[in-house]
């Protein structure tokens, strides 16, 4: 349930994101993991559609993940997110 709680807390993270941005939806977040993460795109952006449920913020939201090949970094570090502004 590791994945959970990475996505739990990226739910969080992006409505405080669109809250101060004034955003009416997220396009799209890259987030770049550990070489050696067990976190996996496809599973990663099946629980966010699950969570983030029928919130239109995350309406089409797509989760790209990008492998670093640094041992030192954390496991995952979100690196850009992409806004809808109105």
């Amino acid at each position: 349930m590791h994945e959970m709680s990475v996505i739990e807390n990226l739910v969080r993270l992006l409505k405080n994101v669109c809250e101060k941005e004034k955003a009416t939806g997220v396009v799209s977040v890259q987030i770049t993991i550990h070489p050696f993460s067990c976190l996996d795109e496809s599973n990663l952006n099946f629980m966010f559609s699950c969570i983030a449920g029928d919130n239109p913020l995350f309406k089409g939201t797509k989760i790209r993940v990008l492998r670093n090949k640094n041992l030192q970094e954390p496991e995952y570090i979100v690196d850009n997110v992409e806004l809808e502004i109105e």
